[in-house]
């Protein structure tokens, strides 16, 4: 997410979505009662003495919409506000009746509210902190797959097929498959961006070569031992042991850890761990939550989204940390699995 204002006081706050991470803490940060300025479509009605009442143009405008309903669906990566037009850049817009607007990755929009509780000044402010991404590489000479990895969340950019087939020529025939990965790459990348490539042998080293002599300022590692490539590749990457050490201190990593010692608790007992809404609502109202991680997918669990959402803002409220998983990932499967929720406790609560 990037922040280009944000001034409490006088509870402004505008900001770019940049990815499925961000539709998140826009979920948390706009509630009912808000103002949510941005561009959007509406059909004016041509009052035209020969035109048809029921048609009209639709323009493009800017609008403040008063929320009285917010609602995310992950699953296409957007957020669904509803309201009433308080203020409209074209006067020919009517603010009668209700207006809908979807927010996606790179929408620009401004949040106005009276007042910013410090869980939503800590939430925009954790934002505007870049969170590390990284460019990750699977490939053999055959297939490549290139996905960026932000925050928790994998993105597949897109896969390759070389169209190689034999060992023929080898070095000869891939440099034309290897240009196009290294391309796609470059084009991927930003400052401040690692890359990172895995596959099997040689094929990946001449890959990594040809990344170091094209982006020069950018950091490119390689990591041995894996064979899978493609989609596939890519998420087998992402918990090699390899890839963490390099990733450590990252916000993916963080949530493995943090899963990995959800299940540890479960297998051998220890009762400071709680999964399922009702539980981790139980332990959030009693101060216990240490770390909280939800799965993007948790709503196909049947979970109330506006409780989840005061959940996850009493768990920060009260000195917790709230992490969200990417259920296509391994770790993030493991948490749908409990439920869609899980946290690590200070303490155990008698009542478990």
């Amino acid at each position: 997410m990037i922040v280009t204002e944000f001034d409490p006081k006088h509870g402004r706050c505008s900001l770019i979505i940049e990815s499925a991470d961000d539709l998140w803490t826009l979920r948390r940060l706009i509630s009912k009662g808000d103002v949510v300025v941005t561009r959007s479509s509406r059909i004016v009605k041509n009052e035209d003495e020969f035109s048809r009442p029921d048609k009209g143009e639709r323009v493009k405008v800017t609008i403040a919409l008063l929320v009285a309903e917010v609602r995310l669906d992950s699953s296409v990566e957007r957020v669904r506000v509803r309201g009433s037009i308080v203020e409209a850049s074209d006067e020919s817009v009517t603010k009668t009746g209700s207006h809908a607007i979807t927010l996606t990755p790179g929408h620009l929009l401004t949040i106005r509210k009276e007042h910013w509780t410090p869980v939503e000044e800590g939430l925009v402010r954790q934002s505007k902190a870049l969170s590390k991404r990284f460019i990750i590489v699977a490939v053999d000479r055959r297939e490549a797959g290139i996905g960026i990895l932000s925050g928790s969340h994998l993105s597949v950019a897109t896969t390759i097929e070389s169209g190689l087939g034999g060992k023929m020529s080898e070095e000869q025939s891939s440099k034309p498959y290897i240009s196009k990965v290294v391309d796609v790459v470059a084009q991927s990348s930003k400052e401040g961006d690692d890359v990172v490539v895995a596959g099997p042998g040689n094929f990946k080293n001449a890959v990594v070569n040809q990344l170091k002599e094209r982006l020069k300022s950018t950091t490119v590692q390689p990591v041995e031992g894996l064979d899978t490539t493609g989609a596939d590749g890519l998420r087998s990457l992402v918990k090699d042991p390899a890839f963490q050490q390099i990733a450590k201190g990252s916000l993916l990593v963080e949530i493995q850890q943090l899963v990995t010692e959800v299940v540890r608790r479960v297998s051998v007992g220890d009762p400071k761990v709680a999964y399922s809404l009702t539980r981790v609502r139980q332990a959030a109202d009693a101060g216990a939550v240490e770390s909280c991680a939800v799965s993007d997918d948790v709503f196909s669990a049947g979970l109330d989204e506006e409780e989840l959402v005061q959940v996850l803002n009493l768990i920060e409220g009260k000195g917790g940390s709230v992490y969200l998983a990417d259920s296509s990932l391994e770790f993030g499967k493991q948490i749908s699995s409990l439920g869609g929720i899980v946290a690590l406790l200070r303490y155990s609560l008698r009542s478990y």
